[in-house]
């Protein structure tokens, strides 16, 4: 009975992401009809996965949305995959190349015009396309899949929660592994293993940031071979993926008692951070979010962060909406986005704390549970 039960949820469990699938395919449908077109083709892997669920890898094929049938353009490799895992979705398979095969295709389903990812769709394929589809016409559409993206369904919410909360496991794992003399890649390298072992399918990115000491003013830099030694103070920026969504998170901590200037410059992001997870409210514009935030690190410092403030989390992790002061959009319900402030002083270091938040109807709902406190950052 207790196998049953699971069977059932499962069951469950399928049916509502079908549903949830169904409602994205007609809502990019409807994109068509308002862009005039008699067909799109998706080439970018994080949007294939959004409209039909089937989690191929970069070079498995292309999906071909008309305004009332879905193709799976795939070769021999990947066509059962597809079939199994891509319910209502037709797979096509094909044997020379995706651009013949498209140019044969349109002419038989007697397409006009055919929109393409414009943002994601490689010159050489585009101009193979043109060159066997002289009977079309082939418009440019940028970010039409990723428009529907920008507000998450509550199933890919729950997704990114699960990433989160391993992410957040992670980091207080290696507060309670880390010892002085380890280099930034030791550290890196066992945040990874242990989010794989928590059930994580892959990293959000590689590799990790681990940046010791004067490192961690750089705000991309690579975890190396540097040693961290007592005194420094650690950036780490990590995440993992779970069913195709990311977390993100960004934390400090200190190798033993941190001194005065580490804990000023690090309260003071702190409170950078507090300030603009206050003002995450639907309908508020993005940019006057950032504009907030850096008009409170201004008056500080003349090191407050040149990157956004925040930007979209999902089957990216770097996408759309952005916290930006050339942002012009305005904040929607269901959204999910990190706000991460820093701090980054040449020659000295830097503090960035980022958190995964969701725009609600009450305000901001942060997902991310990894300490902030100073008190819990000293190892």
């Amino acid at each position: 009975m207790a196998d049953q039960g699971k069977l059932l949820l499962k069951s469950q469990k399928q049916n509502d992401l079908e549903v949830v699938l169904a409602k994205r395919l007609a809502l990019v449908q409807q994109r068509l009809k308002e862009n005039r077109l008699d067909a799109f083709i998706i080439t970018a892997a994080p949007n294939r996965y959004y409209i039909s669920g089937w989690l191929g890898d970069f070079e498995s094929g292309w999906i071909l949305i008309t305004l009332d049938k879905v193709y799976i353009l795939t070769d021999f490799r990947y066509t059962e995959h597809a079939i199994s895992a891509a319910k209502g979705f037709e797979v096509l398979e094909y044997e020379s190349s995706l651009p013949t095969f498209f140019g044969d295709l349109s002419k038989k389903l007697k397409f006009t015009r055919v929109g393409f990812e414009s943002h994601n769709l490689s010159v050489f394929n585009l101009m193979r396309l043109k060159k066997f589809c002289l009977h079309l016409k082939l418009i440019p559409v940028s970010h039409l899949v990723e428009e529907s993206r920008l507000v998450k369904d509550t199933w890919e919410v729950d997704q990114i929660k699960k990433a989160v909360e391993i992410a957040d496991k992670a980091f207080e794992h290696i507060l309670n592994f880390v010892k002085t003399g380890m280099a930034e890649k030791e550290i890196s390298w066992e945040m990874e293993k242990f989010m794989r072992e928590q059930g994580a399918e892959k990293m959000a990115w590689d590799p990790f940031i681990v940046a010791t000491g004067p490192h961690a003013s750089m705000a991309h830099w690579a975890a190396g071979d540097t040693k961290i030694k007592k005194g420094d103070m650690v950036l780490v920026d990590y995440g993992c993926v779970v069913n195709g969504y990311h977390s993100d998170t960004s934390r400090v901590f200190f190798v033993g008692k941190p001194s005065e200037e580490q804990k000023k410059i690090y309260n003071l992001v702190f409170e950078a951070q507090k300030l603009g997870i206050s003002l995450i409210e639907q309908g508020r514009s993005a940019y006057l979010v950032d504009q907030k935030v850096r008009s409170l690190l201004e008056t500080k410092t003349k090191h407050f962060y040149r990157h956004s403030l925040g930007h979209g989390v999902g089957l990216e992790v770097h996408e759309l909406p952005r916290l930006s002061v050339n942002a012009k959009n305005k904040l929607q319900e269901g959204q999910v986005l990190t706000v991460e402030p820093g701090i980054y002083i040449p020659g000295w270091g830097g503090v960035r704390l980022e958190d995964i938040v969701v725009v609600t109807k009450n305000g901001p709902q942060i997902l991310t549970e990894a300490p902030k406190d100073i008190d819990f950052l000293i190892v």
